[in-house]
């Protein structure tokens, strides 16, 4: 009796990771639990090695961040479909959550899980894309009724400065290929601050560096995403691409407008000191934000905007 318990349990230990990787409802309860938490190593078990390889801990997380952003959290599933074809067993759950649901598609060969498709998509927020824009406005409003001026050839570069950034930014994910997660997260957050600041401090020294400034974020928050608007629904033919949610689409184009003014208005004085506070603000926050935490980092920025405006003594006329 006792030999034959033995042989049982011995049985049961060799099965149990081929029973758990073939349970595709075991599965989706932790690619739930996965997502809302951030944990990959709750997933991980269940995939076949091959799938591992392509599925990795790094994608897990952008394709997570690109969900959360779009869907909300998640809160349940429903299987919609099973089906087999030759050695594939195929199923397709619906994955309910805040903000809509989508599908995913799970295929398992030989009890192992092989195959992972998400059918999630950017979901079309206009209504972001205006609060951006009157975020932005609202900060250039403010700080042109404060110094009661504005020299338009210093705001049309600004604009032209984040114009041409916003071309050049994006590349900078190249040279993290290789990276972990958030290894390549603070490298992009310290090349960017040191470009968008580098570009502010050249282009503002010995002009009206707040003009610039403010053009930088309008050119940013506001050409920049009217040009996008224009370029993907009647060039490209698809849909508006603004996605996240509105709090942070106001705040953020209103406190980085601000900010982006009053860091070049100091920047007009020449002093790399400035340029070095500002970019040791900026670096952590963009970090920050792109690691899922916007609150911080738009707070963070806040902090730079205020410690300029000490920085200035309040001044209300002429360059500062």
């Amino acid at each position: 009796m006792r030999k034959a318990a033995v042989v049982s349990l011995l049985l049961l230990l060799l099965l149990a990771p081929h029973v758990r990787a073939g349970n595709p409802d075991a599965f989706m309860g932790k690619f739930i639990e996965a997502f809302n938490t951030g944990n990959y190593s709750l997933i991980e078990p269940y995939m076949s090695e091959e799938l591992r390889a392509q599925f990795t801990e790094d994608y897990f997380h952008q394709i997570r961040d690109f969900t959360l952003d779009n869907y909300g959290k998640l809160e349940g599933y429903e299987l919609t479909s099973n089906s087999t074809e030759g050695d594939l067993q195929k199923f397709e759950y619906t994955v309910h959550c805040e903000k809509g649901s989508f599908p995913v598609l799970l295929a398992y060969k030989n009890g192992q899980l092989v195959g992972i498709a998400l059918g999630v998509k950017a979901r079309p927020n206009p209504a972001g894309m205006l609060l951006m824009m009157l975020g932005s406005l609202i900060s250039l409003g403010a700080l042109y009724y404060w110094k009661r001026r504005l020299e338009i050839a210093e705001f049309v570069m600004g604009a032209g400065i984040a114009l041409g950034l916003g071309i050049i930014l994006p590349f900078y994910s190249i040279v993290t290929l290789g990276m972990g997660r958030t290894a390549g997260i603070l490298t992009v957050a310290l090349l960017t601050a040191l470009t968008v600041e580098g570009s502010k401090y050249y282009f503002s020294r010995n002009r009206d560096g707040l003009s610039l400034g403010l053009g930088f974020g309008v050119g940013k928050y506001v050409f920049l995403a009217i040009g996008t608007f224009v370029a993907t629904n009647f060039i490209l033919k698809l849909p508006v691409s603004f996605s996240g949610g509105l709090t942070y689409a106001f705040l953020s184009a209103l406190v980085f407008t601000a900010f982006h003014g009053i860091s070049a208005m100091l920047y007009s004085k020449g002093r790399i000191s400035y340029f070095l506070l500002f970019t040791g603000f900026e670096f952590p926050a963009l970090a920050l934000i792109a690691l899922g935490r916007p609150s911080l980092g738009i707070g963070l920025v806040a902090l730079a905007f205020v410690s300029g405006f000490a920085l200035t003594g309040g001044e209300k006329r002429g360059i500062s």
